[in-house]
């Protein structure tokens, strides 16, 4: 006679607790990797400064576009050699568009047909943008990231804790993508 092994809660809280340890991970590794390069960094060494004004935010979810550019604002202070500044005087200018928010459900609870995990997904549009030539430096359209949140009622995590897992992602993300291409 064989068992079959339908995942617990319990399972599900692991799942999500070695993802959050994977992403802390990989946030630390890109900035250690990136501090360490600062002398030789990937980044264009003709720049010193970045401006990133508020994200635009074209969806429902209001936060989304301060909270973004806040975590962008942060991750670019820690993990490369450009200063953080205003527009009036950047060399760059990291501008950016939320166009979507999505939650998906990943499962759901055979006794209620509720969900238990929900994918909280942001796609946006970005473009660094040289100040002084007007020119494009890179740019992204339809680039995204997701957080999941476990919504069962033994184990319910507030949409906020998909919310700022999605913006350090991306935040991670953008600033890794400045580094690969220009």
């Amino acid at each position: 006679m064989k068992l079959k092994c339908k995942p617990n809660s319990i399972d599900k809280v692991m799942a999500v607790i070695v993802l959050a340890s994977a992403t802390i991970l990989m946030t630390n590794t890109l900035g250690c990797a990136s501090k360490g390069m600062k002398g030789g960094s990937v980044l264009p060494t003709k720049y010193h400064s970045i401006s990133v004004p508020i994200f635009d935010n074209a969806t429902p979810d209001r936060d989304m576009g301060f909270q973004l550019t806040e975590a962008l604002q942060k991750r670019l202070q820690q993990t490369t050699p450009y200063t953080v500044t205003h527009d009036g005087k950047a060399d760059t200018i990291l501008r950016g568009k939320v166009v979507s928010v999505k939650l998906s459900q990943m499962s759901q609870s055979v006794a209620t047909g509720l969900s238990e995990e929900v994918a909280y997904t942001v796609t946006l549009d970005w473009d660094w943008v040289d100040v002084r030539t007007g020119k494009s430096i890179t740019s992204r359209k339809g680039f995204s990231s997701s957080g999941v949140v476990v919504t069962s009622r033994s184990q319910a995590e507030p949409l906020d804790l998909a919310r700022f897992e999605v913006t350090q992602r991306l935040a991670d993300d953008i600033v890794a993508n400045l580094q690969a291409e220009w």
